[in-house]
């Protein structure tokens, strides 16, 4: 049944994390946080030395970190008032204070500092949360392609498996990938089955298993016998660690032009690596 409203947004609307972004601007000011110039030749920000407080924002979902739990509590009393002359209020089931020691999620990740023999060490992994939904997503996809041939099955999975790996590679995420590629391979086993309930396993892994077409010694990678194509392993994707865009750097500024065609293009290069990889190795060349 049809509602028209007469305010708000719809939920997953594009235009409302851009608007979440508009009523929250002013918070850094409004719970002390301040920046200051440096002396580098290129005049970038950086969070005053002497302000004990930092904020991370993305849409309506933001973290505070500080150095002790009063001031972190403290920060209830700052924002409150903040917040309701917005029209906008803290979710009491996702605000929480916590210390780094125990962790928190955020945005599908999970931030925690773990004690190491070179000391504390704060390690950015994908949460349990996040994984759980990956699961969710795959399972869900085998049901539904349930008796589809495997073409139809690896052109399905591929891009759900490269979505979820191109989010987690910036993080602490080799096991999370190997975890995932073990959890399809096991799906994958029971589609084939499922698929020639009359064949035995011998003649299955003849007919659907081979060795990636960029090379390695891997035999038990998913290939379509008619069309040659193969599912994609998460493992095979980078893990390359997410650089932070400058302070104030804004892709509208047109002074800034080459800074972000500088970013683009190492955003381009990495994420086609694979390919060209994979191009050179079937030509018969080396990358070194």
């Amino acid at each position: 049944m049809l509602h028209k409203t007469t305010e708000g947004t719809p939920q997953g609307s594009i235009v409302s994390p851009l608007l979440a972004n508009i009523a929250l601007c002013g918070m850094e000011e409004e719970i002390g946080i301040f920046y200051r110039k440096t002396h580098k030749s290129n005049g970038r920000y950086k969070i005053d030395p002497k302000c004990k407080i930092g904020r991370i924002l993305y849409a309506d979902d933001f973290v505070i970190v500080t150095e002790t739990k009063e001031q972190a509590e403290s920060m209830y009393q700052k924002l409150n008032p903040y917040l309701q002359k917005r029209g906008i209020k803290l979710s009491e089931d996702k605000t929480r204070v916590t210390h780094i020691e125990s962790g928190f999620d955020f945005l599908g990740f999970s931030l925690r500092q773990y004690k190491t023999e070179q000391g504390n060490k704060l390690l950015i992994k994908p949460s349990k949360d996040s994984i759980r939904k990956a699961k969710s997503k795959i399972k869900d996809t085998f049901a539904v392609m349930r008796g589809r041939p495997v073409k139809e099955l690896i052109r399905v999975l591929n891009p759900i498996i490269r979505g979820y790996g191109q989010y987690w590679k910036h993080v602490v995420s080799k096991k999370t990938f190997g975890y995932i590629d073990n959890y399809v391979f096991l799906k994958i086993r029971k589609h084939l089955r499922q698929l020639h309930p009359r064949k035995s396993w011998k003649w299955i892994n003849k007919r659907y298993f081979k060795k990636p077409h960029h090379g390695g010694n891997n035999k038990w990678i998913l290939t379509c016998p008619l069309t040659n194509i193969q599912l994609l392993k998460m493992s095979w994707i980078k893990i390359e660690r997410h650089v932070m865009v400058a302070y104030k750097n804004s892709p509208d500024d047109p002074n800034l032009k080459d800074y972000w065609e500088k970013r683009d293009r190492k955003v381009f290069n990495s994420e086609n690596t694979l390919d060209r990889m994979k191009l050179a190795r079937k030509q018969g060349y080396r990358c070194a």
